[in-house]
């Protein structure tokens, strides 16, 4: 008595879809015949005790139809799919025979199959809206479906095998109807759908920093060049990079420090994105989350936080850092009285900080900081010129003609001219500072210069 012929189907899928895969396979052994046809997926009969490249490989030459399992989604892995498709092909040039490669795709065929046949599982995404009860209400598979007709000749192919070996042809049951199994199928994948992800929306701004160990080791005051910025998120409001003046895709950080370099801001965003990644490595849960930045407007502020730090066998980490915008709070009452508070804050803000005897950014008490202690206060003194900033333009200094009702043009002139030097010279020398960290020689004399600096700009700002 002549071999039956056994009929090979071998289902090729990523990993994130193995849920579909497994109801596809249910599917094809329901519809065709027990003992006669081989329905093959991997994650039945991998061997742990062989390389799995050659049991599939073997699998695959066995194979009549490899059926390309497509859904779209995004892959957080990288399987076999690739390469199976690629070793298929050639098998295909070499022994054709009757091998078919086929594309089963769930909403959009896969780019890798463009040119082989493909069979849509014939649901749509507005579907997935549906409750399950409407949904199966609603479903209705015609036989003459793609893949009814494709089921209805391999129950064809495997029927005539049997019969050239002799044996009688098998009758259909009736669960082996095609367009039932389809149906099935159907239900099964939309039920495993209704449980998956439609969409992440992120409504923060937010950047990945992926980085070199080895290079992060050696890192002290900076990220190491290569390091790659990879904006996500905040596309609503013109995306994460916009809070830099760059557009939105990603950069290395030597071309986001030189292209910065002529913000006014350029300073503290370096700073404040170097200090929370370094202050996580290695593996530290003591995150510096204090971080405050001014964005290129100059008038919004963002939390600088980092959520997660990813290590991976490569050496490779990634930073997960998000640019929370600053609450401002809504202006009530009269509009006069709300700017002349503001302006009353701000002058007592500043007072605060540079005449006051307590104060670590008094001229006096900056000249006897610490030498080793300078760069954090430097850092500290940016955060709170950059706040400064804000508040002024809050209070609507930056509009002298507001101002009017109170101060005449010509004292709003000098303290202009007072003011916006000594601020220059000061935020010259801070990078300076924050730049000779670790160094007692260069602090030294930065100290005394930002002790003068620091002097000179409360004495020009009070005048």
């Amino acid at each position: 008595m002549p071999e039956v012929v056994s009929f090979n189907i071998f289902i090729s899928y990523a990993s994130e879809d193995l849920a579909i895969a497994n109801a596809v396979a249910t599917c094809f052994r329901t519809a065709l015949p027990d003992l006669f046809a081989v329905v093959n997926i991997d994650t039945e009969f991998l061997d742990p005790g062989t390389a799995f490249q050659a049991q599939i490989e073997a699998k695959l030459q066995e194979t009549d139809v490899f059926i390309i399992l497509y859904t779209g989604a995004e892959k957080l892995s990288h399987g076999y799919t690739g390469w199976e498709v690629g070793y298929f092909d050639r098998i295909m040039r070499v022994d054709p025979g009757h091998r078919e490669k086929v594309s089963l795709y769930l909403f959009d065929p896969p780019a890798i199959t463009v040119s082989d046949e493909g069979i849509p599982l014939g649901l749509a995404k507005d579907q997935l809206k549906l409750s399950p009860p409407q949904f199966e209400a609603g479903l209705c598979v015609s036989p003459g479906e793609s893949l009814c007709k494709k089921i209805e000749q391999w129950q064809k192919q495997v029927a005539d095998n049997i019969a050239k070996s002799g044996l009688a042809r098998p009758r259909q049951k009736p669960d082996q109807e095609p367009a039932k199994c389809v149906h099935t199928l159907k239900l099964k994948i939309f039920q495993h759908l209704k449980g998956t992800i439609e969409n992440v929306v992120k409504p923060q701004k937010q950047i990945t920093i992926r980085v070199k160990g080895s290079d992060l080791e050696q890192a002290s005051e900076s990220l190491p060049p290569d390091a790659e910025l990879r904006p996500l998120g905040g596309l609503s409001t013109g995306g994460s990079m916009n809070i830099f003046g760059l557009s939105d895709e990603r950069i290395t950080w030597k071309k986001f420090v030189d292209q910065t370099a002529h913000q006014p801001f350029a300073d503290s965003w370096r700073n404040a994105i170097t200090s929370v990644v370094l202050s996580a490595f290695p593996d530290r849960v003591d995150i510096d989350n204090s971080q405050h930045i001014l964005a290129s407007d100059g008038r919004t502020g963002y939390r600088v936080i980092l959520t997660t730090a990813t290590k991976f066998y490569d050496d490779y980490l990634e930073y997960n850092v998000y640019f929370v915008e600053m609450l401002e709070r809504a202006d009530y009452g009269d509009h006069d009285t709300t700017f002349l508070l503001k302006g009353l804050e701000l002058v007592c803000r500043f007072r605060s900080i540079f005449l006051e005897g307590r104060s670590d950014f008094l001229g006096e008490n900056v000249f006897l900081t610490d030498p080793h202690r300078l760069p954090e206060l430097a850092n500290r003194l940016l955060k709170e010129l950059n706040l400064m900033h804000r508040d002024a333009q809050d209070a609507g200094l930056d509009r002298p003609g507001m101002w009017t009702n109170w101060v005449n043009f010509a004292h709003i002139r000098a303290i202009a001219e007072a003011y916006r030097p000594c601020e220059l010279k000061l935020r010259e020398i801070i990078p300076k500072v924050m730049a000779a960290k670790g160094q007692p020689a260069l602090l030294e004399p930065l100290r005394k210069e930002m002790s003068d600096r620091s002097n000179g700009y409360a004495r020009g700002s009070a005048a």
